[in-house]
């Protein structure tokens, strides 16, 4: 799996402009796929170039001009093509898993701080992605992406429950 899939994901179900593919990146898609700003637009580019997409220029009065993109039959054609290939094995990075692996080294205060952090930072992302399912997604999604987007929060609060349990033995 890579960006570019996903992009054209999101561009078969709707046009978007550069921003709009971000934000779904930093919020639904955050779940399970993690992919910086800077590389959006070098993705949009790409694509373009493969003719996978096209953009249209969008005037804005008292704004900057809008690009808006959207998929072109080839970019379908890709994004089935994915859908069909192999699934690649998950990949994981996850700082704060190795920071807590070696938490031995901390003190008994800063293991309580690592882990209260985490337990705030899941805390807001529940909140958030809750918050944009309620504004923005809740009758657009379908049964595919509410189940992907229910359990990634699930998974968050699975994990906020073990942690706070932890910290009872933490605190002992």
């Amino acid at each position: 799996m890579k960006s570019e899939d996903i992009v054209l994901g999101i561009l078969s179900e709707t046009s978007a402009s550069g921003y709009e593919i971000k934000q779904k990146f930093s919020t639904i898609f955050a779940n399970f796929y993690n992919a910086s700003f800077g590389s959006v637009y070098p993705i949009l580019h790409v694509l373009e170039k493969q003719e996978k997409i096209t953009v249209e220029l969008i005037f804005q009065e008292g704004k900057p001009n809008k690009k808006v993109y959207s998929i072109t039959e080839r970019g379908r054609k890709a994004f089935k093509q994915y859908l069909y290939s192999n699934i690649e094995q998950e990949k994981i990075k996850w700082d704060f898993m190795v920071r807590l692996f070696y938490a031995d080294a901390l003190s008994i205060a800063d293991q309580q701080i690592l882990v209260k952090k985490e337990i705030k930072t899941r805390e807001i992302e529940i909140s958030k992605l809750e918050q944009l399912k309620k504004e923005q997604w809740e009758n657009k999604m379908d049964k595919f992406q509410i189940f992907s987007f229910e359990l990634g929060i699930k998974q968050k609060r699975l994990l906020i429950d073990e942690l706070k349990e932890f910290l009872g033995i933490l605190g002992n």
